[in-house]
């Protein structure tokens, strides 16, 4: 019987979340096969199994683990084994990720009984919940639930948010479309912009590391992207010096990898600040989720119109945007995150004007 542990994934957690199991209870896994989802404060890693056998889980989806800890054994009989004391019991066998289901969603020893089998494992408790009319997380969500959970508990949010005039910018963003022959549009002008400001309020893109900050050397952009295939975050790495037209090319390409669902690991990893992209015409404003290890989420909504008088007094219109800050407090006030946020619209109404 070979132990399954959570190798050391991140130098400053001391503990993750295992997010989902790719393998059921019982399953034949060879080594390297798949076994389970393990979230860090900066990505989701795939643990794989290094020997082959039957797997026995030893923690259920959602759990938090810690470095060195086994979550699952893998044994050339452990399904045989369970199966046998099933039968020398008089029971089913219930493994222990299947047992916190139950417990989780109040089932009863008389309806896992009516199964008729000899080991229940965590599928055949989830089966059971269809039929009842629920349903488990896919995957990709359950990273989503996690991330927003340790959020919530660990980082004391705050939020500011302010208008952009992008009448020009809108303008400007279509002639650099041609000039750099790649799509430039709002969020890849905004991503520039943000990463322009790292030197000048650095604390936007550090970590707190318990009373102590820890200094980012460059910007590295996480840009949420939900194209019907679950929500990601994958990063445009050091955005300081790549230049508009390649922000604009890597943003197209994990477009394109988020319509596959294909993202590997070393996409979602290491952001330091995030874009979170609220595109649709309906959202005004939007408030952002400051990812755990991160001090700050910046939201930006669609283009919508909105008449003002102009310099002569006549009724004119324009396009205008809700910018948002969400913000580590710990790290960052009020007064720096309003500074922040109209820095960010002079660069973009800057463009517009240029």
């Amino acid at each position: 019987m070979t132990e399954i542990s959570v190798p050391k994934l991140n130098t400053n957690d001391s503990e993750y979340v295992l997010v989902d199991w790719l393998a059921e209870d019982g399953a034949e896994l060879a080594p390297g096969d798949p076994v389970a989802l393990i979230e860090t404060s900066k990505a989701i890693e795939e643990l794989l199994s290094e020997e082959g056998g039957t797997l026995s889980r030893l923690l259920p989806a959602g759990a938090t683990c810690r470095p060195g800890q086994p979550i699952a054994r893998v044994g050339e009989a452990g399904r045989a084994a369970a199966e046998e004391a099933g039968r020398a019991s008089g029971g089913p066998v219930v493994t222990g990720p299947a047992r916190a289901l139950m417990d989780a969603h109040g089932i009863d020893e008389a309806r896992v009984a009516g199964l008729g089998l000899t080991l229940v494992r965590s599928g055949d408790i989830e089966s059971l919940l269809g039929a009842a009319g629920t349903e488990p997380l896919p995957a990709v969500q359950r990273g989503v639930a996690a991330t927003v959970t340790r959020s919530w508990q660990t980082v004391p949010a705050a939020f500011t948010a302010i208008q952009v005039d992008v009448t020009g910018t809108l303008a400007a963003a279509a002639r650099l479309t041609r000039e750099l022959r790649t799509l430039v549009g709002l969020p890849e002008l905004l991503i520039e912009a943000v990463a322009g400001l790292h030197g000048e309020f650095p604390l936007f893109f550090a970590e707190l590391d318990g009373l102590n900050v820890r200094h980012s050397g460059a910007p590295h952009v996480g840009l949420t992207i939900d194209l019907g295939k679950g929500l990601y975050v994958p990063v445009i790495r050091d955005a300081a010096r790549l230049g508009l037209r390649e922000i604009s090319r890597t943003a197209m390409r994990h477009r394109m990898t988020a319509l596959r669902g294909a993202f590997a690991d070393a996409d979602l990893a290491g952001s330091n600040i995030l874009v979170a992209l609220n595109t649709d015409a309906d959202a005004v404003i939007a408030i952002p989720i400051v990812f755990p290890g991160h001090a700050c989420a910046i939201s930006l909504c669609a283009p919508r119109p909105e008449l003002y008088l102009d310099e002569e007094g006549a009724v004119a219109q324009r396009s205008v945007v809700t910018l948002g800050l969400a913000y580590d407090h710990r790290l960052v006030n009020g007064r720096e995150a309003l500074q922040f946020l109209q820095a960010l619209r002079g660069n973009l109404e800057g463009k517009g004007a240029a």
